[in-house]
Formats: C-alpha cells, structure tokens, sequence
C-alpha cells in the first residue's frame, strides 16, 4: 500500500466549498456562512489559511483538512481546524497544526491562541501534544449546543 502523500498549500477561493463540506461534517466546529469564508480569504494581510491534499490514485489531488487563522500584532488566532472524518488521526491534523504554527512565527507572531469546547477531549489532548495550555473559559462561548470554552494558548517567542 502506497504512503498517503499529503501537500499543505495555501488556501484558494476555489477550495471554500470543500472546507465548508468538511467544516460542517463534524458537530463541534463552529459553522460558518460561506461568505464568512469568502471575507477571510481577501482579507490575506491577516488571515492566513492552508489546506491539506491528499493525492488519489487517480493521480488527482482532494482536500482532506484545513486550518484558518488569523495574525494580528504578536497574536495567531486559530478560528478552525478540521480533517476528513476518514482521515481523522492520521497525522493531517499535525502537519496542518504545525504549519500554523510555523507561519504564525513567521510572520512574528509570539503566541498562538484557540477556543476549544470544555467536552472536547480529543481536540484538548491535540492542542496539549503541541504544549498548549489552558489559559482561561469563555462562558457559553459555543452555540448549539450551548457550551464554554477554554482559551489556550502556546509561546511561541522564541
């Protein structure tokens, strides 16, 4: 069996549809309108986005994840990070995290922060793989349902 071959790039306005597919196939993540999606993707002097692809057999490429953040002063603002339900846990999610991560530096951000549901084990035990730590609660930050949130952050001003 041939080794998934995954590319990060940048996000084009062509691959909103696809990010809302996969955005919206999972419960927790906030859902957003297409056209909020549309406004971060010209709005590139802060918002910064990557897909992950993943090459098919066919030889063509699909997009199985994704993150946006936001950069602004010294301060990265992951707003969503998400990767194909079949494609869960399988590193994608890392390589995406990672890539955030580097291009906050980059461009000389000293922290990155997120919201994440209080329930959300799965993605709390991520973000603390990263060394992410819990920096504070939003209360009743998350809608249907109703849910707070934790605020973590990572230093990255090294």
């Amino acid at each position: 069996m041939k080794a998934l071959e995954v590319r990060i790039r940048k996000v084009r306005k062509s691959d909103v549809d696809r990010i809302v597919d996969i955005e919206r196939s999972w419960h927790h993540l906030s859902h957003w309108s297409i056209d909020s999606y549309y406004r971060l993707l010209n709005d590139d002097s802060f918002t910064s986005s990557f897909v992950a692809e993943l090459e098919e057999e066919s030889g063509s490429n699909s997009i199985v994840g994704f993150v946006i953040f936001h950069i602004a002063a010294d301060v990265s603002e992951i707003y969503n990070i998400a990767v194909e339900n079949g494609h869960a846990r399988s590193g994608i999610g890392k390589q995406l995290m990672t890539a955030a991560i580097e291009e906050s530096a980059r461009r000389k951000a000293r922290k990155v922060i997120l919201e994440v549901r209080k329930s959300n084990n799965p993605a709390i035990n991520f973000y603390l793989g990263f060394t992410f730590k819990i920096a504070g609660e939003r209360k009743s930050y998350y809608s249907n349902p109703i849910e707070d949130a934790y605020v973590m952050e990572l230093d990255i001003s090294d």
